[in-house]
Order: C-alpha cells, then structure tokens, then sequence
C-alpha cells in the first residue's frame, strides 16, 4: 500500500483515498492504546505491507524492510487465528499480471520486457544462457528475489495506424533503402528501455541522444524485411523526485517486417542486450516485440 501515491495521483477515487486515511487514522489510535498499555506498536507509513479485518480494521503491519518471506508468512498466520478464517480456495484464481491490452484491428500492440542482468559466473546467474550476462535465476518466496535486480518488468503500448505508419519509409521502396524511423515516436519506445526502478514514469526520462535507422534486406513476395540500428543515451532518475548521476546508455538492433503496400505491419522486434545503468557496473536488457492483434491477418 503506497499511501504517498494514493493520496497524490488525481487517477484514484475520493472513496479509495478516504479508506486509506481511515486506517491511517486506526493506525495511529492503537498505536496510542498499544503504547498506553505496554503492548508493542505496529510501523505505520507509506511503504508498509498490512493486514486488514473484514471491517477494515488493521490487525498487523511490517515495514518493507522487514517484510521477508517468512516474516509475511508468519503475518499472515497470526492473523488467520485471529480472525479464525476457514481454508478454502483462492477468490482469485491465478492468471497472468500482464496482459495484452484491447486494441483496434489495425493497430499495433507491443510489449517490452526490461530487467537487470549478471556476470554469468555468479552463483546465482541462470546457466542456459550463453553471454557475459545473463538474467539472476530467481524463484517466488526466497529474500533475494526481492530485489530491484530480481525479475523482470514489463510494459505494454499500442500504436494506431495513423502512428505506426510513421515507423515505415516513404517513397520508393528497394534492397538498400536506408531512413530514419520517426524522432517523436522512436523517443515514445526508447523512454521504456530502462531497468527496473522506483521511477516507472517513462515521461520524466530525458533522451540526450538516439539514433534509429532501418535499412532494407530484402523485399520478397509482398513483404519487406529491415534491419534497424540505434544508439540511446537518456537520463533516467532511479528515484522520480530525487535527482541522481544515472543515465542509461545502450546499442540496440533489430528487425522490421512489414507489406510492401505499407498496409500493415507484419513484425517489429528491438532488443538491446549490453545496456548500462549509472556506469558499466550495472547491466541491463531490454526487449520490444510486437503481438499479434484478435482478428489480425498473419
């Protein structure tokens, strides 16, 4: 529960901001009582995982610091004997966080995936990949997979015809044709190329320099493939309010396909695997890839 970002995003109902100050307000008075009697008090802020009863009463809190695996679980079941909860099957079914968004049938959906990488010879570094640096092998439930550096992030953009269609050359189309794809939107997809951060506010990254330039391969059957290159270098705060020394830096390179007639594009793959975060101590990859729309042509 983030009250900070509850209280200042204009995107959160009066309902959900009143509720959060309520158990504040609760909070606080049994701290009051608790202290009265003795009894040990419960953390209380911004950044602190709670349990609630069925009135919304708290029942108990761990700060984030603290808030390990097996100290949330041991939480958890003091507050089962509490409240004498019966077991039972999940409300909520298990089911993928991150999932497509709805799109019209000539759009273009994409998704980038962006997560910190580790010298392979570290213990903990997945062995089946081949490269200097690979993804941490990590697993729900243990205290190192709660780290920034843990798992992956994920986002989702979906691009109308009118946008999409900026991404492809104009004129005369032929093996060897080289353009640079559109400045306005090629800074909307490089804005998300950054590692996992508190600051997940793609409009607060300054870009101080990219490049994205396709050249055509082939163009074959009624379909045009391009390779794409591009350089980014942008300032990205890890933290959104508290200025730092960090910029991402990265090569990125990949593919284009798409109708001859420009009537659509088939596929859009980008990825930069060497990125650096603050100095190149810290590595990071990111992925973009365009998905399938219900109802599209293949």
């Amino acid at each position: 529960m983030d009250g900070l970002y509850v209280k200042e995003n204009a995107s959160v109902p009066l309902e959900e901001k009143q509720a959060l100050q309520a158990v504040f307000q609760q909070l606080h008075q049994l701290n009051k009582e608790n202290g009265a009697a003795g009894k040990p008090e419960l953390s209380v802020g911004t950044v602190n995982a709670y349990v609630l009863g069925p009135q919304g009463q708290p029942l108990a809190s761990l700060h984030v610091n603290q808030a390990k695996p097996k100290a949330v679980a041991e939480m958890l079941q003091r507050a089962v004997a509490t409240l004498k909860t019966p077991a039972g099957k999940p409300l909520v079914p298990p089911s993928p966080q991150s999932v497509p968004p709805t799109a019209e049938a000539d759009a273009l959906v994409l998704h980038l995936v962006a997560r910190y990488l580790v010298p392979r010879n570290q213990s903990d570094a997945r062995k089946d990949v081949d490269d200097d640096f690979v993804p941490r092998q990590t697993s729900l439930g243990e205290e190192q997979s709660g780290q920034w550096d843990a798992l992956p992030a994920e986002d989702w953009f979906v691009l109308k015809r009118a946008d999409w269609l900026k991404l492809l050359p104009a004129g005369k189309i032929g093996v060897g044709t080289v353009w640079d794809l559109d400045k306005e939107l090629a800074a909307q997809l490089l804005r998300r190329f950054y590692p996992t951060s508190e600051n997940n506010d793609p409009s607060k990254n300054r870009i101080d320099r990219q490049v994205l330039k396709a050249t055509v391969l082939s163009v074959q059957d009624g379909k045009v493939r391009a390779r794409i290159d591009g350089e980014l270098k942008m300032k990205h705060t890890f933290y959104g309010g508290m200025e730092d020394d960090k910029f991402v830096e990265a090569t990125l390179v990949g593919y284009l396909d798409f109708a001859a007639d420009r009537s659509r594009i088939l596929t859009l793959r980008l990825i930069a695997d060497r990125g650096t975060y603050g100095g190149p101590a810290t590595r990071f990859g990111a992925a973009l890839r365009s998905v399938p729309v219900a109802g599209q042509r293949p």
